[in-house]
C-alpha cells in the first residue's frame, strides 16, 4: 500500500469543519485533497478505482425510481403508509402454532421475508446510501444532474407531503403477532443519520438546492430528534445497554451536532462514556455482544458506534478516547480485546459466519489517528493487504467509499 493511499484512509475518518457549515462525519480537507489528487493524476490506484465505481453507481441511480415509504404493501397499525414500518430480521413464524403467531426469535438467522419491499427497511437503506453516493459524485464532478437526483430523493423521503416519511420509528422492527412497539427498531434510523445531514451540506452549493429544502429538512430532522429524546419509545431506546443503545446515542449526538445543540452533544457523549461500565467486562469484551451468535460482528458493530460518538466528542471538547471509568473501562480496552485475532489468535466466542476482519477497519482507522498508535496502523495495514490478496476488491472499494476516500 503506497503512502498516499494510507494517508487517504486515515484522513477520511478525521472530522473537521467545511463548507458553510460543519460536516457531522465527513472531513472537508480530506475531500478537497482527494478531489485534487483525482484530477491531477496523483491519486492512488485504489482511490481512482473507488472514484470510478462511485460515478458508475451514481450514473445508475439517475434513472432509479425515488424510494418512498408509501410503496410498502403491509400497513402499520395506524393504517398510515407515511408511518415507517419494518419487521425484525431474526424473527420467524412459530411452527408450533397454526397461524405462526406471534413470531419467535432465532438470533443470527435472517428471515428473508423481513427484508422484502413489502416493508420499508430496504428502501430506507437504499435512500440513505443513494443520497450519499449522488452527493459525493456531485462534489467530485460538479455535475448538477447528480445533485438534482439526490435532492429529488430527499424531497420524496422528507418533504413532499404525498410521499414523505413521518419523523418517527414507532413501528420499526416490529414482530408479527406481538402488539408491543419495540425500542430496538430505533436502530433503523442510523441509515438517515449516517448519510443525510452531510449529504445536505454537499448539496447546499447546488443551484437546485433552495431555502425551502433547507427549512423543511431541518424541521424533519429536528422533529425526529425530538421524537428520539422525548417520546416514550425513544426514552426506552436510550436505556438499552448493547449496540442498540450505542447507535441510539450516536443518532442523538449526530443530530444534535448538526442542529447546533452543543449541550445535548456534550450530554450524550458523557452518557456514552458512562455506558462503558455496563458494556465491557474486565478484559474489554463487550458483555452483551459476546452473547450473540455473531459475536465478533456485533462487537465491531457496537464499537463502531462508540468510536463515532468519540469523534463527535472531539468536536465539543470531550476526549472520550482518553476516558477511563472508575473500573478502568475504556475504548482502548475494548479495541484491544478484538485485535489479537488479526495476528491469528482464536476467537473463543460464537460466530455463525466466518469472521470478516474488515469490520475492524473503521475502528482501527479512527483509533490510530486519535491515539497516534503505530500498532493500530500496522494492524489496519495488515487487514488491508490480506483483503487485497484474497481479491476481496469489492469489499475493499466499499470501504473506501464509506470513508469518503
Amino acid at each position: 500500500m503506497d503512502k498516499s493511499t494510507y494517508i487517504m484512509i486515515i484522513l477520511c475518518f478525521v472530522n473537521t469543519v467545511g463548507f458553510s457549515n460543519s460536516f457531522v462525519h465527513l472531513d472537508s480537507a480530506a475531500l478537497a485533497k482527494a478531489k485534487t489528487m483525482i484530477f491531477d493524476g496523483s491519486a492512488s490506484l485504489e482511490t481512482l478505482t473507488a472514484y470510478k465505481k462511485l460515478i458508475k453507481k451514481a450514473d445508475k441511480l439517475l434513472t432509479n425510481k425515488n424510494p418512498s415509504v408509501i410503496d410498502k404493501t403491509i400497513l402499520p397499525p395506524t393504517g398510515n403508509k407515511h408511518d415507517y414500518l419494518s419487521i425484525s430480521r431474526y424473527w420467524w413464524p412459530d411452527t408450533k402454532k397454526k397461524d405462526g403467531l406471534p413470531w419467535v426469535r432465532f438470533d443470527g438467522k435472517t428471515n428473508p421475508d423481513t427484508q422484502t419491499d413489502a416493508v420499508d427497511r430496504k428502501r430506507l437503506g437504499f435512500m440513505g446510501k443513494s443520497v450519499r453516493d449522488l452527493s459525493l459524485a456531485y462534489y467530485f464532478t460538479n455535475n448538477e444532474a447528480y445533485a438534482q437526483k439526490a435532492i429529488s430523493m430527499i424531497d420524496t423521503w422528507f418533504i413532499n407531503p404525498e410521499t414523505l416519511m413521518n419523523p418517527h420509528l414507532e413501528f420499526a422492527q416490529s414482530v408479527p403477532g406481538n402488539p408491543n412497539k419495540r425500542r430496538s427498531g430505533i436502530l433503523d434510523g442510523r441509515s438517515i443519520v449516517m448519510y443525510v445531514p452531510d449529504a445536505i451540506q454537499l448539496l447546499s452549493i447546488s443551484k437546485h438546492w433552495n431555502t425551502n429544502y433547507e427549512t423543511k429538512t431541518t424541521k424533519w430532522l429536528s422533529d425526529y430528534l425530538t421524537w428520539l429524546t422525548q417520546s416514550d419509545l425513544g426514552k426506552k431506546g436510550s436505556e438499552q445497554k448493547n449496540n442498540h443503545g450505542s447507535w441510539y446515542k450516536y443518532q442523538v449526538a449526530s443530530l444534535a451536532y448538526y442542529l447546533d445543540n452543543k449541550p445535548l452533544v456534550v450530554k450524550t457523549v458523557e452518557l456514552a462514556q458512562q455506558s462503558l461500565d455496563d458494556m465491557l467486562n474486565d478484559q474489554g469484551g463487550q458483555i452483551h455482544e459476546l452473547e450473540r451468535s455473531r459475536s465478533f460482528f456485533y462487537s465491531c458493530f457496537n464499537l463502531q458506534a462508540l468510536v463515532s460518538i468519540a469523534d463527535l466528542g472531539d468536536k465539543v471538547g470531550i476526549d472520550m478516547w482518553q476516558y477511563k471509568s472508575e473500573n478502568n473501562k475504556s475504548l482502548t480496552l475494548a479495541i484491544n480485546y478484538l485485535t489479537p485475532i488479526i495476528n491469528g489468535e482464536i476467537w473463543n466466542h460464537d460466530t455463525l459466519k466466518a469472521i470478516d476482519l474488515t469490520d475492524l477497519i473503521p475502528i482501527l482507522s479512527k483509533a490510530s489517528q486519535k491515539r497516534n498508535s503505530e500498532d493500530y496502523r500496522s494492524l489496519m495495514s495488515k487487514i488491508l493487504e490480506e483483503t487485497k490478496q484474497k481479491k476481496q476488491n469489492d469489499k475493499l472499494l466499499e470501504f473506501w467509499l464509506l470513508c469518503q476516500f
